[in-house]
């Protein structure tokens, strides 16, 4: 009988946690988090403090960041005020993710950002459409998480001649990135557009019993092809990164992302709290692969790191299918 090491790691992953630089590693470092007030994102912008940064967290209620502010503070035993600054940011608008880039643009003008963090992210078993249009998974995991690094990765490429090392800009993603069908793919996109048929509610389906993350995957897979081509333009003439991209997968994390299927009744609720107490790792042990990945030197520009062992495989070996 041969037992699959896949399921093992994942299981082992949640008791072993990848340890944390020395204290004073980010001392001076600017660091943005984007969906920084629960979850991973919370437990990164814990760590980026303590470890010394000023961090910029996002947060579509200002009452909700504020608290989060205050726990960071806390756990990071930080009391200045000047430490951790919170910033509005819809991921469900363009105009949102326009400003917040500009804004940015304003604080560090002449010097960037140290280290990006593009974590914000939902898993919505309802259809639900934003303003722009979009089903709601598809628009805050793909298309807006692609918008905000594209926006970024320019605009930390033109402040690169005023570093003295590139910018890092990562992208929190998923394996599940691997597991949709794309034998259509090519079809929708040249009939109907990808987004749009995602986007249909007559392909969604019946029930969370019958599907309960809809578009999850295929968000995760649609964001893989954005960070391909963004890592590209993140070069120079002569192929040389000026902005220092990665894509990370934290593994299984025990944070609120499935909030929305727990609420579709008890046996959903059981089921979910069931998988996380088997699988899930703590926030704070997923947060740690951030961490790692942004103290990455620059040979590893267009890589993912994985959740199992530390191991590192070149992006484009699970995009380049669709090709």
């Amino acid at each position: 009988m041969t037992i699959p090491i896949f399921p093992v790691r994942r299981i082992l992953g949640r008791f072993v946690a990848q340890p944390l630089p020395p204290a004073g590693t980010f001392d001076g470092q600017n660091v943005l988090i984007t969906g920084g007030t629960g979850g991973l994102g919370l437990a990164a912008a814990m760590h980026y403090a303590a470890l010394g940064a000023q961090v910029f967290i996002t947060s579509r209620n200002v009452a909700r960041g504020q608290s989060a502010k205050k726990q960071i503070e806390q756990v990071s035993k930080f009391n200045g005020t000047d430490k951790v600054t919170v910033l509005e940011l819809d991921m469900c608008s363009y105009e949102s993710c326009v400003a917040l880039v500009g804004d940015l643009q304003k604080r560090f003008k002449g010097r960037g950002l140290d280290v990006a963090v593009l974590n914000a992210g939902t898993n919505n078993p309802i259809f639900t459409t934003t303003k722009e249009g979009w089903e709601e998974t598809i628009q805050v995991n793909a298309v807006s998480t692609a918008l905000l690094g594209l926006l970024l990765e320019e605009w930390l490429k033109e402040e690169r001649p005023n570093r003295k090392s590139p910018s890092r800009l990562l992208f929190v993603t998923s394996r599940d990135h691997l597991y949709p069908s794309i034998e259509h793919w090519q079809e929708w996109g040249e009939t109907e557009g990808l987004l749009k048929h995602f986007s249909d509610k007559k392909y969604w389906p019946p029930s969370v019993r019958d599907e309960m993350e809809p578009n999850y995957a295929n968000s995760k897979l649609l964001v893989m092809y954005a960070i391909e081509e963004i890592s590209q333009r993140a070069n120079d003439a002569n192929g040389k990164p000026q902005v220092i991209v990665n894509s990370v997968c934290p593994g299984t994390v025990n944070t609120n992302i499935a909030g929305h299927i727990a609420d579709e009744g008890w046996s959903m609720k059981v089921g979910v709290a069931t998988y996380m107490m088997i699988s899930g790792k703590s926030p704070d042990a997923g947060a740690r692969t951030f961490i790692t990945a942004s103290l990455l030197p620059e040979e590893h520009h267009v890589r993912e790191r994985s959740v199992e062992g530390g191991k590192l495989s070149p992006v484009s070996g699970s995009t380049s299918q669709l090709r």
